[in-house]
């Protein structure tokens, strides 16, 4: 098992020094990832950080902690420009990216800002963008002619740091499609409807089983707990983990969102490091 942060784009967090100074502290304290939301127009939240911006500040100030954006809604963005960013993310972090990439979840982040509202379109742009993504990853020429996306140019190069890399993808349990979608690559985050809800080891296990029913490759495919959260009883974070662990989980991000604790309250339970599970 393997623990990282979660961590929101917005309000006291949406500044690139302070989500540094947390980068810092997580990898002081043990932690073995960072993951930032990618949100523009979160309802009711200001200021919103670039977390592609903030993660490149981050990965030249680290050595050890596995970067991320958990998730990105790829239909809201060029799959040209953004080959670009990940590779330039790869580079920096000399191979600790994974890309986190989903449908997004509020229509004030689509069809209020002018883009594509309609959930199912988007995921048809998402199934396009990653097929494009990754043959735009390469030396090799590129064709593409897709509904949504058209590309007819060389490719951007293989990723700098020698190793492919890592696609996550958020999917809503117990909907099949995402997850499914998610099977073709490297993980999944789950998250349930509604979303301040906890998935639970029962949950993890039948995706788990969905998952390996469908999955062609048998590398490493990582199932991420996005939403656990320290109840105050050590005991009851331990068993939860541990029973997370049993049904499949490989990951567990502690969420930090502002709002629900002050920035000092956050740095503090950073510090504290990891959940010790021993």
């Amino acid at each position: 098992m393997r623990f990282g942060l979660n961590v929101a784009n917005f309000g006291e967090l949406g500044d690139a020094k302070t989500q540094l100074a947390l980068a810092r502290d997580a990898e002081t304290a043990g932690w073995d990832g960072m993951f930032l939301w990618d949100h523009v127009n979160f309802p009711g939240m200001r200021p919103h950080v670039d977390p592609w911006i903030a993660l490149g500040v981050i990965a030249s100030h680290t050595t050890r902690l596995v970067l991320g954006t958990a998730v990105t809604p790829l239909a809201r963005r060029r799959p040209t420009k953004l080959a670009q960013e990940i590779l330039t993310l790869d580079s920096l972090s000399q191979g600790r990216f994974v890309f986190g990439a989903g449908n997004g979840m509020f229509e004030e982040e689509f069809d209020h800002l002018g883009d594509e509202g309609d959930l199912r379109i988007r995921a048809e742009m998402l199934d396009e963008g990653l097929d494009l993504l990754q043959a735009l990853w390469s030396d090799d020429d590129v064709e593409f002619n897709g509904r949504h996306f058209s590309v007819k140019s060389a490719g951007m190069g293989a990723p700098a740091s020698g190793r492919r890399i890592p696609i996550w993808i958020g999917a809503t349990w117990p909907r099949r499609r995402p997850v499914l979608r998610a099977a073709r690559f490297d993980g999944v985050i789950p998250i349930l409807d509604p979303y301040t809800e906890q998935i639970s080891p029962k949950q993890v296990h039948d995706l788990r089983e969905l998952i390996v029913e469908h999955r062609s490759r048998d590398d490493r495919f990582d199932i991420v707990i996005p939403q656990m959260g320290r109840t105050g009883d050590p005991d009851a974070d331990r068993l939860r983990i541990s029973d997370l662990a049993a049904a499949g989980a490989t990951w567990v991000l502690d969420a930090i969102i502002p709002g629900v604790e002050s920035l000092d309250e956050i740095r503090a339970r950073v510090q504290q490091g990891p959940p010790n599970i021993e």
